[in-house]
């Protein structure tokens, strides 16, 4: 069981208390992700890599007109969920932090698909932790 397993259990038992919320929130900010994305290999060089808009591109859901990124907070849940797919993509490894500042907006973000403690964050969910971003990045003299 991670941190945030346990900090999601506690918020989920609470129904919802703010105080146990705010502490997924935070927790999910400053977890090392796992991102699965797409396999490029045409992209092998570094060089290659500098003249890409994007350096990856993850991999996503569109179901009913609703986009959804997965996201997992150990390697070990990312290769579970991947199964025998799992020599088929990359990941990446990025903060939760800079997970949601590069989310777009409508984007529903699901922390460790297949999992018991399993989390669906809302758009309305990514855009208020985008609040805590822009406010942790200004206390820190950030852009």
């Amino acid at each position: 069981m991670t941190e945030l397993d346990q900090l999601i259990s506690i918020a989920f038992e609470s129904n919802g208390n703010q105080n146990n919320v705010n502490k997924v929130y935070l927790a999910l900010l400053r977890s090392p992700l796992f991102i699965p994305v797409e396999k490029n290999p045409s992209l092998q060089l570094r060089s290659d890599l500098e003249n890409e808009e994007e350096p990856f591109k993850p991999l996503f859901a569109k179901i009913d007109d609703k986009y959804f990124i997965l996201a997992f907070d150990t390697l070990s849940r990312l290769t579970e969920w991947a199964g025998e797919e799992f020599s088929r993509i990359h990941y990446v490894e990025i903060s939760g932090r800079e997970l949601i500042s590069g989310i777009n907006d409508g984007v529903y973000l699901c922390l460790n698909l297949g999992s018991t403690f399993y989390k669906e964050f809302s758009p309305d969910e990514v855009k208020h932790l985008k609040v805590i971003v822009s406010r942790i990045n200004q206390l820190k003299g950030e852009v």
